[in-house]
């Protein structure tokens, strides 16, 4: 995960209020970073993903993400939310207060959607998912997404 996660990729303690504002708020980082030519393609891409199943975990966790022509580079955005995002759908109800996001290029589909996959099958973890949540920076929350599995 090391090559698709960068610590300028995380965000910590953001105001956003919506899966919209969310949504927004990813499809404009990964814009300003060079990782997408077109925020607005991202942004509906997420959409329409949503639109499909919620990507809604268990204690405030989402993994939404997108797959489109428009993102050049395969990435992993993280944003911990300042108070929790409401309208988005959890297993359990929670509000969502992290976000893993996953860009994935049109043409690298298969290989990163198995990164992901990865990634949710370790959040079902309840002790993962509270390691997730005690990271205060943004170097533990990176050293936590990219600690060798067999480690965690």
């Amino acid at each position: 995960m090391r090559e698709l996660l960068q610590k300028e990729y995380i965000y910590l303690d953001v105001d956003l209020h919506t899966r919209e504002e969310v949504f927004h708020f990813i499809s404009k980082e990964s814009f300003k970073l060079g990782l997408a030519e077109n925020q607005v393609a991202v942004g509906r891409s997420l959409a329409e993903r949503e639109e499909q199943s919620s990507t809604g975990l268990l204690d405030g966790i989402a993994i939404p993400h997108a797959i489109s022509a428009d993102i050049k580079v395969p990435a992993i955005l993280f944003i911990r939310i300042k108070e929790g995002v409401t309208d988005w759908q959890t297993i359990d109800n929670s509000q969502v207060k992290q976000v893993i996001t996953m860009l994935v290029p049109k043409d690298g589909e298969q290989e990163h959607l198995q990164t992901l996959a990865d990634l949710s099958g370790e959040l079902v973890d309840e002790e993962q998912r509270k390691k997730l949540a005690a990271c205060l920076s943004v170097d533990e929350v990176y050293d936590f997404l990219n600690q060798n599995d067999n480690s965690r």
